[in-house]
């Protein structure tokens, strides 16, 4: 029996499979879409329609909370001092910039200012799952997840 059982193991180890799912997180939010095997996405829209219900309030709180699943820890990172010594204001932007999209708060701002209005009105269900067949090598079954317009 499956009593109190809520969640898939995928195959691998509790870290890998909290790092794979991490990332297959950030790359729905960026893209609003995702395609991969269907027990992954199964359990990826589980995880992003509680992101989605959490950006829906816009709070402080709620920020702090999406940006702790996304970036994966809660203090800011330091300035990268050696990177920005000796660099004119315009190349220390693009080099923080890019640390940004590396690290994931680029996601959260997206998260709350152009996702979370969208489905403001809406209770649940903001994500579609369709089944896109079977994957060539292994034939592991393939879906994709989108978010509902």
């Amino acid at each position: 029996m499956r009593h109190l059982v809520d969640r898939r193991k995928l195959g691998l180890p509790s870290d890998q499979r909290k790092a794979l799912l991490t990332n297959l997180q950030r790359q729905f939010i960026r893209h609003g879409y995702v395609h991969t095997t269907l027990g992954r996405a199964k359990e990826l829209q589980r995880l992003v329609e509680k992101l989605i219900t959490l950006s829906r309030e816009d709070s402080l709180d709620a920020r702090r909370r999406a940006r702790r699943v996304l970036v994966g820890h809660s203090s800011s990172s330091p300035k990268p001092v050696k990177e920005l010594a000796g660099k004119t204001d315009f190349e220390k932007q693009q080099i923080l910039a890019r640390k940004s999209l590396i690290n994931g708060e680029d996601l959260v701002k997206h998260l709350f200012d152009n996702i979370g209005p969208r489905f403001k009105t809406r209770n649940g269900g903001y994500t579609r799952l369709t089944k896109t067949g079977y994957r060539r090598g292994d034939a592991a079954a393939t879906a994709v997840l989108e978010l509902v317009d």
